[in-house]
């Protein structure tokens, strides 16, 4: 008699028989606009239930067929649907090859109008909809329309989405106001390592990214278990462009200006890519050049906790950055059910950058003659951001499913150029000081702590737009700095060095169809990373008799570039006080000329050797193995639930230095976590056009390289002590998301919806003031885990054409969108305070205008401020001001071939501000950019 084990292994078996000698028989095709895959086209079997989507390079299958006749309907957004008839003999693999579809039109004038213009939104509207979780995409002609140059800018159109600038450009990209650092960014789904002169959190500053490369951006709010998790805000995926189907040539060349700067902007963009007449080899290669003129006028007033400001900085920059992108694909078709690719991408920014900083010390406060010192600055350095990446994967098609796979390698770094040589490649210093500056005894003031600035305005406080309370600080109206008093103070060799490779990062992921309605799915990744960082900051003094003055150089120093215009936005003339400046070829000669009378100064030099930089020392090992299982079940048309599990486990080990017994000491660091994190998804199709969605997730975000550190380092020029905790836990969340869509027929969307996340363990930096050395007022920064806390929020936006209205008004429309937010953290001294990076509201403005090709927009983003770092009281809490910027972009398309456009970049030339307390009235730096504009051509063929 059969026992029950028997009789199911007798059922296993049986049911693995009937897979096996299954029918085999399939359907795939392509589905175009004209040329342009159309990914997320929904596809399906009339009088069936089966139903798929078109993947990113608008291909589609349907396995698991009996022989006989189907009709397969193609429906789109914006599209005419299309039904193709097809038969299918046993064992046979239909290849429908490429079906084109049509945009949906009034008339001829229609399709002149909004034929080249519309059909991007369609494609980034349809993958939206036909997503199971809850996100957003912008697809690569949507992204010309406006003037972004880089990744980063991209995405801050998007509802949730904020970014952070580096001299007037994006950098870094934060979602649903939490920091960058709780966001996944991504290409082609892959995180990507980090280096940046900096920051050493793992934020990637996509700064050197062109969107040139970009054919999607997927900006998820909500992960799926086969999405890589570490991202508590939310994960941000570029995805690369691939081989066209066919033939296709595409060049940009453009010129600019930039007002501050007063020079030119410069962009070359070359595209060539398509496919052997068989379709099987497929090629692309991608190439995008942006050079730029940049400058920024900045001041910075530092001080000691409250006690008022004892620093004033007034920083001029000038530079050129180069960016360079290359993208490079291929693509071998080796049967319908076979494909592999071969990747590779190349990405740098370069930042040439002259600065001039003039520093008025009023810690150097003489009482009898109300004297201080100024100190001059003369700065040059390159800055370089490379990234390298090769990837090789296949996708095979199954009888019921699929199996990917990818193998990749990345290598990221930072560095400085060769400035002033080969061996001291640095951010490079040379220091004057001119003494016996007189001050107006108006703005000095002793409060028991010594000397500090005070504005004429009570407690500390400045109104930054009323400049001759700002820079009235000079008893001499007419003061000018003297090349003849300005005596040299010392030379400084400022170096960093980042790498960090993922040496290989290896995903498989099987998808399985059960049925019509149940879809399995599973996978697994693994990362091998290691980072690299080196630090150093070496001072040297003159060493033989008297130390030069400014005026020894006369063949060598210039007036200050563009130093007469210096905050010209606020009407201020403090410029008219700079006097003459090294030039960039000054200051090489000055180290070449100068080397033999110099000597370091080790009280001053940060280094291993003096034992010393501790904290900015270290090396990173770190292996993720993830794995994940997941079911998509079709309830019905209308409901589709998709449940699964992701398991990561992080292996970290840090290296770094302590001293101990005045001996510098390796130390090591290792830590071990698993990140258990389940995800349920509910979509409810209420009809064709409206969707609700439904998300709990758990998701997670691994600790800061720096924070990891553990050693500390200690800046004399800021008084600050920075530190780090090995010991730190990753931070949690559990996330709810509710969102509903309604798509407009006419190419368009109404959406709405609610978060909130759960947070435990969130890190922040913590900050105290105390004392180091025998420094008093030394303000010490360290990362440490807080208790709970939790982010709510609300998502509104809609994007709609007013083709509804009567005669000149129907050529316009709208994106707006809009995201308010409030969040508590508790620090481990009791204070509620909000997230770090937390802003309450974000918001985007666009209107456009479309007909015959012309195209117009006008984009206006607001941010608003947020706290970086949190002390015991407000009032010394760092912020980030809020910041608005207004960006205008046109084009015309003379013919299929030609379009001409022209941009303008921040019109409104609003200040960044970073300030003390949550008012304006305490700035500890305020930056302005000016506008930008360029014009060009961009041809295809």
């Amino acid at each position: 008699m059969e026992t029950k084990l028997e009789k199911l292994l007798t059922l296993v078996f049986v049911c693995m028989i009937t897979i096996v000698s299954a029918q085999k028989q399939l359907i795939i095709g392509t589905v175009l606009d004209d040329s342009q895959p159309l990914p997320g086209a929904s596809v399906k079997i009339k009088g069936s239930t089966k139903n798929t989507v078109t993947d990113m390079d608008g291909k589609f299958i349907f396995n698991d067929l009996k022989s006989g006749q189907y009709s397969v309907q193609i429906s789109y957004i914006g599209y005419e649907t299309s039904t193709v008839d097809v038969t299918i003999q046993t064992d046979e693999t239909k290849d429908l090859g490429a079906i084109k579809l049509s945009q949906q039109q009034k008339s001829i004038d229609e399709v002149v109008v909004t034929g080249t213009l519309k059909n991007t939104e369609a494609r980034a509207l349809n993958l939206q909809k036909n997503a199971i979780n809850i996100s957003n995409v912008i697809a690569s002609d949507g992204i010309g329309k406006l003037p972004d140059r880089n990744a980063a800018e991209t995405v801050q159109r998007v509802q949730g989405v904020s970014i952070e600038r580096d001299q007037g450009e994006g950098r870094f990209v934060s979602l649903r106001g939490l920091p960058p650092f709780w966001a996944s960014t991504t290409i082609n789904g892959n995180r990507l390592p980090t280096a940046e002169e900096e920051t050493t959190s793992r934020a990637t500053a996509f700064d050197f990214f062109p969107t040139e490369l970009i054919s999607y951006v997927h900006v998820n709010k909500s992960f799926t278990p086969d999405m890589e998790a570490d991202g508590i805000g939310g994960g941000v995926n570029f995805i690369t462009k691939t081989p066209p189907m066919k033939t296709e040539f595409k060049a940009t060349l453009g010129t600019g200006y930039n007002v501050k700067a007063d020079k030119g902007v410069y962009n070359l963009g070359l595209l060539y890519g398509g496919r052997t007449k068989d379709k099987k080899f497929g090629y692309l290669f991608n190439v995008a050049h942006f050079i730029r003129n940049w400058s920024t006028d900045n001041f910075e007033a530092r001080r000691s906790g409250d006690e008022g400001v004892f620093r004033m900085e007034l920083r001029d920059y000038n530079g050129v950055r180069k960016t360079t992108g290359v993208n490079t694909a291929f693509e071998y078709v080796l049967s319908p059910k076979n494909t592999f690719y071969l990747k590779g991408m190349y990405g740098t920014l370069s930042d040439d950058e002259t600065h001039y900083k003039h520093r008025i010390r009023f810690d150097k406060f003489s009482a009898p003659n109300n004297t201080a010192r100024v100190e001059l600055q003369n700065i040059h350095n390159l800055l370089i951001t490379e990234l390298t990446s090769v990837s090789l994967g296949g996708i095979h098609t199954l009888n019921k499913g699929k199996i990917d796979w990818d193998l990749s390698y990345y290598d990221n770094r930072f560095k400085y150029g060769n400035i002033p040589d080969k061996l001291n490649n640095s951010y490079y210093v040379i220091k004057y000081t001119q003494s016996g500056v007189g001050i107006n005894s108006n703005y000095i003031a002793d409060h028991g702590n010594g000397p500090r600035a005070y504005w004429k305005a009570d407690g500390g406080k400045l109104d930054y737009k009323d400049p001759d309370a700002l820079f009235g600080f000079y008893s001499d109206p007419n003061f000018k700095m003297d090349a003849s008093q300005m005596r040299f103070t010392d030379l400084e060799f400022y170096k960093v060095f980042v790498e960090e490779k993922d040496k290989i990062v290896a995903a498989f992921n099987h998808e399985i169809n059960t049925s019509d309605k149940l879809t399995l799915k599973y996978g697994f990744k693994y990362r091998d990373k290691e980072r690299n960082a080196r630090f150093s900051d070496i001072f040297y003094n003159w060493s033989n008799g008297a130390a030069p003055l400014l005026s020894d150089y006369g063949q060598y120093i210039t007036s200050q570039p563009n130093g007469s215009h210096y905050l010209s936005e606020m009407n201020a003339h403090i410029g008219n006080s700079f006097g003459p400046v090294l030039s960039t070829s000054g200051m090489n000669q000055f180290w070449f000329q100068n080397q033999g009378n110099l000597k370091i100064n080790p009280a001053d030099s940060e280094s291993l050797e003096y034992n010393k930089a501790l904290g900015r020392n270290f090396d990173v090992f770190e292996k993720h193995a993830d794995a994940y299982g997941m079911a998509t079940y079709k309830i019905n048309d209308k409901i589709t639930v998709l449940g699964g599990i992701r398991l990561s486990n992080t292996h970290t080990t840090v290296k770094g230095y302590s001293v101990i017994d005045d001996v510098l000491t390796p130390v090591e660091n290792t830590k071990n976590y698993l990140a258990v994190l389940p995800m349920v998804h509910l979509k409810y199709a209420v009809n064709d056009k409206t969707n609700l969605r439904f998300a709990a997730t758990r998701t997670f975000s691994r600790p800061n390289f720096g924070d990891l550190t553990p050693g500390g380092t200690y800046s004399e020029a800021d008084n600050e002590f920075k530190g780090g905790n090995p010991n730190l836990n990753p931070t949690y969340s559990l996330n709810f998301d509710l969102m509903g869509e309604y798509y407009f027929s006419n190419v368009g969307i109404l959406s709405g919806g609610v978060f909130y996340k759960s947070i435990t363990d969130p890190i922040f930096q913590d900050s105290f003031i105390g004392s180091y050395n025998g420094m008093n007022g030394v303000q010490f920064t360290a990362p440490n885990n807080g208790k709970t806390a939790w982010l709510g929020g609300i998502e509104l936006g809609i994007n709609r054409r007013f083709d509804f209205l009567p005669g000149f008004l129907q050529y316009f429309g709208t994106q707006l969108n809009a995201t308010f937010m409030t969040s508590e953290m508790e620090k481990p001294s009791g204070r509620k305070v909000a997230l770090p990076y937390q802003a309450k509201e974000l918001y985007n403005i666009q209107v456009f205008f479309e007909k015959k090709g012309f195209n117009a927009r006008l984009a206006y983003n607001h941010k608003g401020k947020y706290a970086v770092e949190y002390a015991e009281t407000d009032i010394n809490d760092s912020y980030y001001g809020k910041y608005s910027s207004l960006d205008f972009g046109t084009s015309y398309q003379f013919t299929k071939h030609l379009m001409l456009y022209a941009d303008v970049n921040n019109i409104l030339n609003k200040p960044l501000i970073y300030h003390f307390g949550k008012n304006e009235d305490r700035p500890e730096q305020v930056e302005y950019y000016g506008v930008r504009c360029n014009l060009g051509i961009k041809l295809n063929f």
